[in-house]
């Protein structure tokens, strides 16, 4: 068995994870047995459903988005952080936000989320570099201009 079969993830919270696309059987075994209940893909969207989608015991989210440097516009923010606070209704959830690298759409995913449940930018920004640090936060401004316009986060004063 090769690396890229094994789960490429990080805790970022103790409900939270974040990290690769779980492209094996072997990764969504992984998955489940790190306790994760739901799973955010923010990949483009695949012509076969990937093996987390049809998983029994996960409930899997779909948020497509292309990595093309654009702004990722308020309904993909929005989808994320409904996906989340659906699972945030169960008392034993973890949610897995990945995209195909875990670098930079699935941090500023996971960044919305946080600064959706009230964290400061700064810190929800410290946390996912150090919980994963091949992150980068090249949406995370964009995030933060989305948040604003939605009214989902309070902006932090300076």
């Amino acid at each position: 068995m090769g690396d890229e079969l094994r789960l490429d993830a990080h805790s970022v919270t103790n409900w939270l994870l974040l990290g690769a696309a779980p492209e094996s059987t072997l990764a969504v075994d992984e998955l489940l047995d790190r306790g994760v209940t739901h799973v955010l893909d923010c990949r483009t969207p695949r012509r076969v459903p990937p093996p987390a989608a049809i998983r029994p015991g996960l409930v899997w989210c779909s948020a497509p988005t292309a990595d093309d440097g654009a702004s990722r516009g308020t309904d993909w923010y929005t989808a994320c952080v409904s996906f989340a606070a659906l699972a945030a209704r169960e008392n034993s959830a973890r949610l897995y936000v990945h995209c195909a690298a875990g670098v930079n759409r699935s941090p500023a995913a996971a960044y919305t989320i946080l600064r959706s449940r009230g964290w400061a930018a700064s810190a929800a920004r410290a946390r996912i570099l150090t919980s994963r640090v091949q992150a980068r936060p090249r949406y995370f401004e964009d995030a933060e201009l989305c948040l604003a316009e939605l009214g989902l986060a309070e902006q932090e004063r300076p």
